[in-house]
């Protein structure tokens, strides 16, 4: 019979071919990038807005040649568009686009924490607890906010979820997980400031499932987290509906 090869306990993770994350880099470029990545996911650069060189230069005060990596970047990450000619544009959403989104999360999140909680360790624990607090002691920003409060809810909110999963074996998964997570960050922040109903604190919740070791409670807090995300957005987001890429591409044609 064939051995069944089993992940490491704890793996190498610097051997992994999993994609680099450049948003960790030190270079000129990748300042413009993050800025630029969190303008998108906070919604200050709006949905199929385009992206004009002259009015980007001055917002970020940067050449044109930074802007170009930076935005080949985003259109890789699936955060910016580019047509031949027409230059770059934000990424469009829509209703199938969230759902798809976050059928995967829920295949993705629920795997990676699993094996989180089977691996967590001391100080897996101590950076929930501590990612948690912070974030609590944000409220949930609005839609006239200054950008520096958009961009620290983000930082704090997304560190909060990382360090759910931090443990998670798979450097794949874990990528994977991320690219998603980012993906629908930008859903989650049109629900947050168009929402008119309150949600019980979620979070809480899910952070006392993690660290009580429970992983069913954990995987079914988390899919629950999302799909509930999904419902809100479907009925309070104004004209987030199935159709709305296709309609904005014939407005801008």
């Amino acid at each position: 019979m064939a051995k069944i090869l089993k992940m490491p306990e704890t793996p190498d993770r610097s051997a992994t071919t999993a994609p680099q994350d450049v948003l960790r880099e030190d270079a000129a470029t990748f300042d413009v990038l993050r800025q630029m990545r969190e303008d998108i996911l906070c919604c200050v650069l709006k949905p199929n807005e385009r992206l004009r060189f002259g009015e980007l230069r001055q917002r970020y005060d940067t050449s044109v040649g930074t802007l170009r990596e930076a935005l080949s970047h985003l259109v890789s990450e699936g955060l910016a568009r580019t047509e031949a000619g027409r230059g770059f544009t934000v990424a469009p959403i829509s209703l199938a686009d969230f759902l798809d989104l976050s059928e995967l999360r829920v295949y993705l999140e629920t795997r990676t924490l699993a094996d989180a909680i089977r691996h967590g360790t001391d100080a897996w624990e101590a950076e929930i607890v501590s990612s948690y607090f912070l974030l609590s002691k944000l409220a949930a920003p609005r839609q006239d906010d200054p950008v520096s409060v958009k961009r620290e809810w983000r930082k704090r909110h997304k560190r909060y979820h990382d360090s759910l999963v931090a443990t998670c074996t798979s450097p794949w998964s874990l990528h994977f997980r991320s690219e998603l997570f980012d993906q629908a960050q930008r859903y989650h922040w049109l629900t947050m400031i168009h929402a008119r109903s309150r949600r019980k604190n979620e979070h809480l919740e899910l952070r006392d499932a993690v660290l009580a070791r429970d992983v069913d409670r954990a995987c079914g807090l988390i899919e629950s987290h999302i799909r509930t995300t999904v419902e809100q957005a479907a009925s309070e987001v104004p004209g987030l509906t199935l159709d709305m890429a296709s309609k904005s591409r014939r407005r801008s044609g």
